[in-house]
């Protein structure tokens, strides 16, 4: 495919730029936090793993207090494909291979719970979020990874969850396959609905949720201070559920690697697909149906690569909507975004204590894009911790496991990756470039003023410059001409075009520069 920045080439609509779960979600209407409170449990991020982990503790009778630094469902868990089940692409076969079928069957078990407990939260707790049961499905694109779901499929079984091996002719696609495991009694739902709801059974149960809230750092006293930009929160426990840890203790930004992909739903002629699928193979294609409006749109996902990239790119969209061309007749793509996960360096999330010292401090991160699941999973093992009560999967998960066969691998490959990006981004791009050349919706590393700067051209011509260097160790961003932001290539850090923090492990804004 060529450049799809080239002036000559037609532009694609690729429809309205915003998730479609907080498109048509009501504007929330939560306090920012100013002053000082005390309570039983603070926590930090107002997405899956944090509000189920609230709601939990605040059913056992704790006092909570949450702080979104945005707005309640407004980051991953709002941006994902909203998918609830244990069925987690080529999965339990690494598992077995990497870890042993203990830890597959553990990992199975856990997932399934979560997947249930949510049902059982949608049901107790009457949230309207559309839950639907729905099969899923990991196909099969060539011979070879038709082998591989064979193997899947087998390696699911064998721990416990509803595998089944399923013919081409079963699958119920519009383009021809090698055939897929489908797992029964899996489900969907609308994601910013369903955490929105639980946001409301939390203040009914007595929590208190602010937004527009941002935490800065956590000292770990009896009780936890928690510094606000706006105030401070005190609590016996503290939940950072903020997608990566803000924190440094811990350092697990170097022990969970952070990627992009793209969303895209489409308008069709055809009928509902009826079911989830994802394949097996990369390029990544995951598939489902969205009920909007009286209708059925169809989603596809995929297109996934490093954050800080430079395939962060419109082309990643228009890759979707081809796809989706290609099987579909689409008469309009209605929706797109983007979103970013963690992949932990051994495939299982970290869930549990911020170090082996910490008591008080709870985190969770490296969901590998089954956030929904793995977020309440963690707020299933977080609660309990908190609660005192055992929990028989938490050692699969614990942040203070070391398992340097199934680990060493993928650290060494993407902490020697950052080290490089660190080093060789100051080299090649020295913003030699004048400003002044910047076209209309453009960024790029340029001189301003004698002066090296992240400079963005708007629209209407106006220059945003600010530093070139995050504000978490110190790696040079880039330019995401997709979304128009600055994202840090090292550990996953990103901003709007004027500085302001997006997504951690950064807690500082990007400078902007003043001649």
């Amino acid at each position: 495919m060529g450049d799809p920045d080239r002036d000559d080439m037609p532009v694609m609509d690729l429809g309205r730029h915003v998730s479609i779960w907080l498109d048509r979600a009501p504007d929330t209407t939560y306090a920012r936090l100013e002053g000082e409170r005390r309570y039983d449990v603070a926590v930090i991020g107002g997405g899956i793993t944090g509000l189920t982990t609230a709601l939990l503790v605040a059913r056992a009778g704790l006092s909570v207090g949450l702080v979104d630094q945005h707005v309640v469902s407004g980051g991953t868990t709002g941006h994902s494909t909203a998918k609830v089940t244990s069925q987690h692409g080529i999965t339990y076969l690494r598992l077995r291979l990497t870890l042993g079928h203990d830890a597959a069957r553990t990992y199975a078990r856990a997932q399934e719970a979560a997947k249930e407990r949510i049902a059982s939260l949608v049901a107790d707790e009457s949230i309207d979020c559309g839950f639907r049961r729905r099969p899923a499905y990991v196909y099969a694109g060539s011979r070879l990874q038709r082998e591989i779901v064979q193997r899947e499929a087998s390696e699911a079984r064998r721990a416990g969850l509803p595998s089944t091996l399923v013919e081409a002719g079963d699958v119920p696609l519009p383009f021809p396959t090698h055939g897929a495991m489908r797992f029964d009694d899996q489900a969907e739902f609308d994601a910013a609905a369903y955490v929105r709801g639980l946001a409301a059974r939390l203040q009914e149960a007595g929590g208190d949720i602010f937004e527009h809230t941002r935490a800065r750092h956590v000292h770990e006293r009896d009780p936890c201070v928690v510094e606000l930009e706006t105030g401070e929160l005190r609590a016996d426990h503290v939940v950072v559920a903020t997608l990566m840890p803000f924190l440094d203790r811990g350092g697990y930004f170097t022990r969970a690697f952070p990627s992009r992909s793209y969303v895209i739903c489409a308008r069709t002629a055809d009928p509902a697909l009826g079911a989830m699928f994802i394949n097996a193979g990369p390029p990544t294609r995951s598939l489902r149906d969205v009920p909007h409006d009286g209708e059925e749109l169809l989603m596809v996902g995929g297109e996934g690569h490093h954050v800080g990239s430079d395939k962060a790119r419109r082309e990643r969209y228009e890759r979707l909507v081809e796809f989706a061309e290609r099987h579909w007749a689409v008469r309009e793509i209605t929706h797109r975004w983007s979103t970013q996960d963690y992949s932990a360096d051994d495939g299982v999330p970290y869930i549990g204590r911020l170090h082996p010292l910490s008591k008080r401090i709870h985190i969770a991160t490296g969901f590998k894009k089954w956030g929904i699941t793995s977020g309440t999973l963690a707020g299933m093992l977080v609660s309990d911790a908190i609660l005192g009560r055992h929990n028989p999967w938490g050692g699969l998960f614990a942040t203070t496991r070391i398992r340097p066969h199934a680990e060493a691998p993928r650290f060494l490959l993407e902490n020697s990756r950052a080290g490089l990006r660190m080093v060789l981004d100051r080299v090649r791009e020295r913003g030699g470039r004048p400003s002044d050349d910047l076209a209309p919706g453009e960024g790029d590393i340029v001189s301003h003023d004698g002066h090296k700067v992240a400079g963005y051209r708007d629209e209407q011509g106006g220059l945003h410059a600010i530093s070139t260097r995050c504000t978490h160790v110190g790696c040079q961003v880039r330019f995401n001409s997709a979304e128009r932001t600055w994202d840090c290539p090292c550990h996953g850090s990103r901003f709007t075009v004027d500085g302001d923090i997006l997504n951690g492990p950064a807690t500082r804004r990007l400078d902007r520069y003043a001649p």
